[in-house]
C-alpha cells in the first residue's frame, strides 16, 4: 500500500526553533484532552516576513483530486504548470496534492506551483517534517520533544507562507517507515507496532498541529495529522488519537485532527469489504463509528501489476462509491495517485512522456458520471 516517498535532504527552515516541549505524560499521568500539552511559544517570525500564496479565506476542499511531485522534478516540472492545470480541468478534478519536506520546498510550492496552477487548482500540501531530517541532531537520534520542535517550527513556517488553504496534510505512511519494526496482524491493533520510535512519531505530528495552529489561530484551515498507510492499520491511528502506545501504556497526549486521512491501492480491494488475515472490514464504518471525523483518501491509486482491464474496472466501481460515501461515511475527498508515471512507478493517468492512457478516460467518465 504504500508510495514511494523519497525524502531530500532538508534545510534548516527560516524561523527561529521554539523551545523544546515538556517531556510527555507517563503512563500514570491523566491523559491530554489535546494536543497543545508542552507546547512551547509561537515561533518567532523571520527577519524578512515571508510573501504568503494567499490571504484569502479558504475554498472548500476539492472532492476530486490527483497527486503531483512538482518538488522531485522531473517531469512535473518539465511540463508546464498551465498544461498541468488544463489536464486536471479536462479529467474533472479541481483538489492537487502536492508533497513537501523542506522549508525551501514549501517556498517552491507557495511562490511558483500555487501561482503557476491558478486560482482554479486547489492545492492540498502534504508536509513531511521527518524527524531524522533535524539538522540540529547532528545524526543523533530523535525523540520526541526533538521531533516537535522540528515539526513545530516547519508547520508555523508553513502556515505563513501557505495561508487560506483548505487543508493541510502533515507527515506520510509513518506506519511504514524503515525505523519500525514488522507490523503484527493486519496492523488493526495498537499493540500490532513497534514501541521504539512510536512517540518519536507521536512529537512529529503534534509538533505539526501545534506549529500551524500557532500562527492560524482562527483555524480556517482543516489539518490531516495521522499519517498511516491505511489499509487496515486501525491500530496506529487509534494509538495516537488515545494517547495509547504499543507497549500497553496510556494517558499519552494525543493527536487532535480536524479530518482522518486514508490510503488505498487496488490490490487492498474494495474499502468497505476488504479481507483481511484477522477479518473483514468496512473501513470507512469502522473510522466513523472510531472518530466521527471527516475521511480523505489523500492517496488511492491502481497497483501496477493490474492488467488495463483490471485498471479501469478498480477505477468504474471506486469513484462512483466514493462518491456514495460523501453522504454515508463524510468522505470529504480523494487524490489519487498519481497524474504522470514517474521514477516512483506506473501509477499515472498520463505516461512519463504525457501520453493518456486507457484509464485517463475511465476516470474522466468515472468523475462525469459521479456528481
Amino acid at each position: 500500500m504504500a508510495s514511494a516517498d523519497p525524502r531530500p535532504a532538508a534545510v534548516t527552515p527560516p524561523v527561529t526553533t521554539p523551545a523544546a516541549p515538556t517531556t510527555p505524560a507517563s503512563s500514570t499521568s491523566p491523559a491530554s484532552s489535546t494536543s497543545t500539552t508542552g507546547a512551547p511559544a509561537p515561533a518567532s517570525s523571520p527577519a524578512t516576513a515571508p510573501t504568503t500564496a494567499t490571504s484569502t479565506p479558504a475554498t472548500a476542499i476539492p472532492f476530486f483530486g490527483i497527486n503531483e511531485h512538482y518538488n522531485y522534478g522531473g517531469i512535473y516540472t518539465s511540463v508546464p504548470l498551465g498544461t498541468q492545470a488544463a489536464t486536471l480541468a479536462d479529467l474533472g478534478m479541481t483538489g492537487d496534492r502536492q508533497d513537501i519536506h523542506t522549508a525551501g520546498q514549501i517556498d517552491a510550492i507557495a511562490d511558483t506551483a500555487m501561482p503557476g496552477l491558478g486560482s482554479k487548482i486547489t492545492v492540498i500540501p502534504m508536509i513531511d517534517a521527518y524527524p531524522w531530517d533535524d539538522p540540529s541532531l547532528n545524526g543523533a537520534t530523535p525523540t520526541e520533544a526533538s521531533a516537535y520542535a522540528y515539526a513545530y517550527t516547519m508547520a508555523a513556517y508553513a502556515a505563513t507562507k501557505l495561508k487560506g488553504v483548505p487543508v493541510v496534510e502533515f507527515g506520510n505512511e509513518y506506519d511504514l517507515d524503515g525505523h519500525n519494526g514488522p507490523i503484527a496482524s493486519d496492523g488493526e491493533n495498537v499493540s500490532d507496532y513497534d514501541n521504539t520510535y512510536w512517540a518519536v512519531w507521536r512529537g512529529a505530528l503534534r509538533g505539526d498541529e501545534d506549529g500551524w495552529r500557532s500562527v492560524d489561530t482562527g483555524h480556517v484551515t482543516k489539518i490531516i495529522a495521522n499519517a498511516t498507510s491505511g489499509w487496515l492499520h486501525f491500530g496506529f491511528l487509534d494509538g495516537l488519537m488515545t494517547g495509547t502506545q504499543p507497549d500497553g501504556s496510556t494517558g499519552h497526549p494525543k493527536i487532535t485532527p480536524d479530518i482522518i486521512q486514508w490510503h488505498w491501492y487496488s490490490d487492498g480491494g474494495d474499502f468497505e469489504n476488504a479481507y483481511g488475515v484477522s477479518g473483514t472490514y468496512n473501513v470507512l464504518a469502522r473510522l466513523k463509528a472510531s472518530y466521527n471525523l471527516p475521511i480523505m483518501f489523500t492517496e488511492i491509486g491502481v497497483d501496477p501489476d493490474f492488467t488495463t482491464a483490471q485498471a479501469q474496472a478498480y477505477i468504474a466501481q471506486t469513484i462512483p462509491e466514493l462518491f456514495a460515501a460523501k453522504a454515508t461515511y463524510n468522505v470529504v475527498g480523494f487524490n489519487w495517485y498519481e497524474l504522470y508515471d514517474d521514477p516512483t512507478g506506473t501509477y499515472g493517468l498520463l505516461t512519463s512522456s504525457t501520453a493518456k492512457k486507457p484509464i485517463y478516460t475511465s476516470m474522466k467518465s468515472a468523475i462525469a458520471g459521479s456528481h
